[in-house]
C-alpha cells in the first residue's frame, strides 16, 4: 500500500482517538486519497495516523457500516467504489428526498437563529472552498446540507440524507487539478438557498436545490467517466 501522505498524520491523544480517526480516514476516503484499487491494512493506517491499532480498527469497522469501506477478513479493507448505474441511483433518491425537504423548511419557515446557524456554515464552506481546503470544504458542506434538513426535526431523514451524501463522495476530486470553481460555485449556491428560505419561497428554494444537485451529479458523473477512460486505456496499453 503506497504512503497516504508524507509522514505520520499525527492524531492527538484524547478520550475518542476512534472517533479522530474516523473522520480522518472518512476524509481521505471522500476525497479519493484512498483508493478502491487499494488494500488498506490496519497497522498501516494506524502507523500513518501516529495511534495504536485499536482505535483505527473499531473507525474502520464504523466505516464499513456506514458502507464507505469493504473488509476483507485478514487482509484489510478497500473503499467501496459505486458503479455509474448506482451514482445515478443514489442521486435519484437524493432528489426525492432533498428538494421536496427544502421546499417544506422553506414554506414552513426558520427562526432568526437557525438562519444565523445556517448562515455560519455556509460561510465555512465559501471559506473552504476560496482556501482550495478540499476535505475541510466537504466536511462543512456536509454539516450545513445535514443541519439544514435537521430543521424539519427528522432525525432519520437527516441520517439518511449524511449517508447517501457519503456514498457520492466517493467519487470525489482526486487527480482533479481544479475543484476551486466548482467549490467556490457550491459554496455561493448556499447563500442563494438561504436566501429563498428566509423568504418563505418554496419554489425558488426547490428549484436551487434541484440545480445544486444536478451539478453536483455531473461532476461526480465526468469524474467516474475519466477513470473509466484512463482504466480502458491502460488495458490496451497492457493488452
Amino acid at each position: 500500500m503506497e504512503a497516504l501522505q508524507n509522514g505520520p498524520l499525527g492524531l492527538v491523544s484524547a478520550p475518542s482517538l476512534r472517533e479522530q480517526a474516523r473522520q480522518v480516514i472518512r476524509g481521505l476516503v471522500i476525497t479519493g486519497q484512498m483508493r478502491p484499487d487499494q488494500l488498506y491494512s490496519v497497522p498501516r493506517l494506524a502507523a500513518e495516523l501516529g495511534v495504536s491499532a485499536t482505535p483505527v480498527r473499531e473507525a474502520l469497522l464504523d466505516l464499513e457500516r456506514e458502507g464507505l469501506l469493504q473488509a476483507e477478513r485478514n487482509r484489510g479493507f478497500r473503499v467501496v467504489s459505486l458503479s455509474l448505474s448506482e451514482l445515478n441511483e443514489t442521486f435519484a433518491i437524493r432528489l426525492l428526498l432533498e428538494v421536496p425537504s427544502v421546499g417544506d423548511i422553506a414554506q414552513g419557515g426558520l427562526s432568526k437563529q437557525q438562519l444565523s446557524e445556517l448562515h455560519e456554515l455556509a460561510e465555512a464552506t465559501r471559506q473552504t472552498a476560496d482556501a482550495g481546503d478540499l476535505i475541510a470544504f466537504l466536511d462543512a458542506d456536509l454539516k450545513f446540507h445535514v443541519q439544514l434538513i435537521a430543521t424539519l426535526g427528522n432525525r432519520s431523514l437527516a441520517k439518511l440524507v449524511e449517508t447517501l451524501r457519503d456514498r457520492v463522495r466517493l467519487h470525489g476530486f482526486a487527480g482533479n487539478d481544479s475543484p476551486r470553481d466548482f467549490l467556490k460555485q457550491s459554496a455561493e449556491e448556499h447563500f442563494k438557498l438561504l436566501d429563498y428560505v428566509s423568504k418563505r419561497d418554496r419554489a425558488g428554494a426547490e428549484a436551487t436545490m434541484q440545480r445544486h444537485l444536478e451539478r453536483s451529479r455531473g461532476a461526480w458523473g465526468d469524474r467516474h467517466n475519466a477513470a473509466q477512460a484512463a482504466k480502458a486505456a491502460v488495458l490496451d496499453d497492457t493488452s
